[in-house]
């Protein structure tokens, strides 16, 4: 985060206080990779799998626990919008679905069940609207008490287009343009609301404060969003963001 305010004078550090800010910059934020048969793609026909939980919402709470239990910072839900292997039948009859359940909603059904993990949840850019995309995340992060996270991706699968009504995937430059400006979107919507709009005044009967509600008023080459986004300003105001490394798209 960087701060555009005049840096204050700092009393000198010792060597020591200077080795120890630095490794708390280098830490690892370590997570896992939610699925319910595991993440090789034969992990299924292991006899210790137990194939009649492996899809349910119990396996999921289980691993949601274990990786809190292990003081992970996340766990992380993969998605995308169609049936994976869809027509390359060897693959669609040996390897389990990937995707499952809808993320933000399993995640939110997550939250009151764990108290510390982070929740990171992938939703796609390219079959999405920012303004739905925003409140799920607030929504969210309101539930999990400021633990929410979205995964941005643009979906690479040309067999999620016809799904939206599309013959065909857009190009990537184009997704990746609209992409970013979905994001920019995104993070106006969730600052539609200052800290204290809400007065809740008993006395007074005034409940919120209009002058601290803000319009966003976006136009751009793929969006017109006018704001503001109908969630409370979130616990964590703007809910962290993330890219995958070795994402394609």
């Amino acid at each position: 985060i960087y701060s555009l305010r005049r840096p204050r004078r700092r009393a000198a550090v010792s060597q020591k206080e200077k080795n120890e800010r630095e490794a708390v910059a280098r830490q690892l934020k370590l997570g896992v990779i939610m699925k319910g048969h595991g993440s090789h793609v034969a992990g299924w026909r292991h006899p210790s799998v137990d194939l009649a939980k492996a899809d349910t919402f119990a396996q999921y709470v289980d691993i949601a626990r274990e990786a809190e239990r292990a003081k992970l910072d996340f766990v992380f839900l993969a998605d995308s919008p169609s049936v994976s292997y869809m027509h390359q039948p060897v693959m669609l009859r040996r390897i389990p679905q990937i995707y499952h359940l809808e993320p933000l909603t399993l995640l939110s059904a997550l939250a009151p069940l764990t108290r510390h993990v982070g929740l990171v949840g992938t939703m796609t850019t390219t079959f999405n609207e920012p303004y739905n995309v925003a409140r799920l995340i607030a929504s969210l992060d309101h539930i999990s008490g400021g633990r929410a996270c979205w995964n941005v991706v643009t979906t690479t699968n040309d067999q999620a287009a016809p799904n939206f009504g599309l013959d065909e995937q857009m190009p990537k430059a184009e997704r990746y343009a609209r992409a970013e400006e979905f994001v920019d979107v995104v993070r106006g919507l969730w600052e539609s609301w200052d800290e204290d709009a809400f007065i809740a005044d008993r006395s007074t009967g005034i409940y919120a404060d209009p002058a601290k509600m803000h319009f966003l008023d976006h136009r751009g080459a793929h969006f017109a969003v006018r704001g503001p986004l109908n969630v409370p300003r979130t616990p964590q105001v703007r809910p962290v963001v993330c890219v995958a490394a070795d994402a394609p798209a």
